[in-house]
């Protein structure tokens, strides 16, 4: 009798351990490069009387960004099917380590149960190595020159330290009751004139990508921009990634950023160069408002 009930229980743990959904999944490589696409595969086993969805591209697939999926044809076999789906990503992240793991769902009348994958990571890997900060003082390009030229010079000190002092009074009256006024006026100028050339350059980049496209033409008008922004905010936008812009600017550049990333280190060509638009937009008023600053300031 025990016997029987033995192989009765046999019998049932085999018939609910068939009846699990079964999925893993895993990246094809053990690296990914910023820009570049990297193919991640999902396969999952169930009883074939099951209806088992897999995320489309609506899902976030975060650190990494959807581009496509191509299914595999489902295969039966003794009551069990097999489904698989292969998923192209592409990361514009630089964490050393990305890490993905996806939900398979199990559709059912009232509710779903769901299924994720063992999370699966790839190392980040950089396509430009560390650049120096100095070089070697015997690799600079200098010259010397140590020939002694003789020159022949008279100067009046004492006329030269009267007119020195009078022009140095002259000098702080006219600071003290003008300086304020004088400092507005020159920052002002200076704060429009290179705005105005900011914005020539830049219109001039973008007619350009538009005319012919070149991601070396996209990264030389980013870099234009950044380098604008560092001066009109004293920030050091040209040493932050696209990742800590968003960050600082609290998400309001997002869209645009990533856009860009794309013409550069994807090398894909947009439908429009509105991404650029909208840089051009926040960098106006940003300008506006360092120049309320400074007219009121």
């Amino acid at each position: 009798m025990r016997r029987y009930l033995f192989i009765l229980f046999l019998f049932l743990v085999q018939t609910a351990y068939a009846q699990k959904v079964k999925v893993h999944a895993r990246f094809d490589g053990d690296t990914v490069r910023i820009g570049l696409p990297i193919r991640y595969t999902v396969v999952a086993q169930y009883p074939s009387q099951y209806q088992v969805l897999f995320p489309d591209s609506t899902f976030s697939f975060a650190p990494f960004e959807f581009q496509s999926k191509k299914f595999v044809p489902t295969k039966t076999q003794n009551n069990l099917s097999y489904d698989s789906v292969v998923y192209t990503l592409v990361s514009f992240e630089i964490d050393s380590l990305q890490t993905l793991s996806l939900p398979v769902f199990q559709v059912q009348k009232r509710d779903s149960l769901v299924y994720f994958t063992d999370p699966d990571t790839v190392f980040f890997s950089a396509l430009v190595g560390p650049i120096p900060d100095s070089l070697a003082i015997n690799q600079l390009p200098l010259k010397t020159n140590t020939a002694y030229n003789k020159v022949s010079w008279i100067l009046n000190y004492p006329v030269l330290l009267i007119i020195g002092a009078v022009l140095l009074v002259v000098a702080v009256v006219v600071w003290i009751i003008f300086g304020k006024r004088i400092r507005k006026h020159y920052a002002l100028k200076r704060l429009l004139k290179k705005h105005t050339s900011f914005l020539s350059a830049f219109d001039q980049s973008i007619q350009k990508l538009n005319q012919t496209f070149h991601p070396d033409v996209a990264e030389g008008s980013i870099t234009l921009w950044k380098k604008y922004m560092e001066e009109l905010s004293s920030k050091p936008y040209t040493k932050y990634t696209s990742k800590e812009i968003r960050e600082l600017e609290k998400g309001e550049l997002t869209q645009a950023l990533q856009a860009v990333d794309r013409m550069i280190y994807a090398r894909q060509q947009p439908e429009s160069f509105s991404a650029f638009d909208q840089l051009k937009e926040f960098t106006v008023n940003r300008f506006n408002q360092k120049l309320h600053e400074v007219k009121h300031g």
